[in-house]
């Protein structure tokens, strides 16, 4: 699970977000098999966009925010399946 702030204004369309973050998995899909983003939701009450991610490590979700152009992510809690 990833989280960062992300402020926009009421109304805005977020579709961008989730396009910009498929792209970016489209992109390093060769160098990071099996990255994938499960889910992204945006909470404006306090700004923060969480989403859950499948990746093989931290760097490669740290990448992914890093080249769809977002703020840098936290990295809140990893999970070995």
């Amino acid at each position: 699970m990833a989280e960062l702030k992300l402020r926009v204004d009421a109304g805005t369309d977020l579709s961008w977000i989730r396009q910009s973050l498929d792209a970016a998995c489209r992109r390093l899909d060769g160098a990071s098999p099996g990255l994938k983003i499960l889910s992204a939701i945006h909470i404006p009450d306090d700004g923060r966009l969480s989403c859950i991610v499948t990746a093989a490590g931290r760097e490669d979700v740290l990448r992914l925010f890093e080249i769809a152009l977002l703020p840098s992510a936290r990295v809140l809690e990893v999970v070995d399946v």
